[in-house]
């Protein structure tokens, strides 16, 4: 029975806390929602402007194709610049464009600042426990099936985000 309160109780506080979230972003009127894979490229930029394709997926962690497709959605949007590097051809670097740089810190603005209630140990403890959390969920929902209801619903979330 112990289990089942503490199971209940912990499922409460992450429902008041996602609320909670929710309610803080429909406050910041107007900011630009980018989501993930693009927010990160700019946080990135903004930090080290003129990084490699490679060098983007290797801070990242993810692949270079995601890093490639995000990159592509960024220039489209105006956000970045691809240049041939001048010592090798083969490889772009990507420089954050002005309107880039002003969406690099609209996003910046966007993040929650309440994540500072906590040490910077405690967030890093608490992305690790997400992070399980967020594994062992979506291996649950791995069909395709699934992977299309849960596409609809993160549609369904940024286009509340965006207005």
């Amino acid at each position: 029975m112990a289990d089942e309160i503490t199971t209940h109780h912990l499922t409460e506080k992450f429902f008041d806390l996602t609320m909670l979230f929710n309610l803080e972003m429909q406050e910041k009127d107007g900011t630009p929602f980018l989501y993930q894979g693009q927010g990160n490229i700019l946080m990135a930029l903004g930090k080290q402007d003129g990084l490699s394709q490679r060098q983007l997926a290797e801070q990242l962690d993810i692949s270079a194709p995601s890093v490639t497709e995000f990159v592509n959605k960024l220039v489209k949007k105006g956000l970045v610049t691809k240049t041939r590097s001048a010592k090798d051809k083969r490889v772009f670097l990507i420089h954050l464009t002005a309107a880039g740089r002003q969406s690099q810190q609209q996003v910046t603005s966007a993040d929650i600042a309440e994540w500072d209630l906590l040490t910077p140990q405690q967030q890093a403890e608490f992305a690790k426990m997400l992070d399980i959390l967020i594994s062992g969920v979506q291996s649950k929902y791995n069909d395709d099936a699934s992977k299309r209801a849960l596409a609809s619903l993160r549609r369904h979330f940024l286009a509340r985000a965006s207005q």
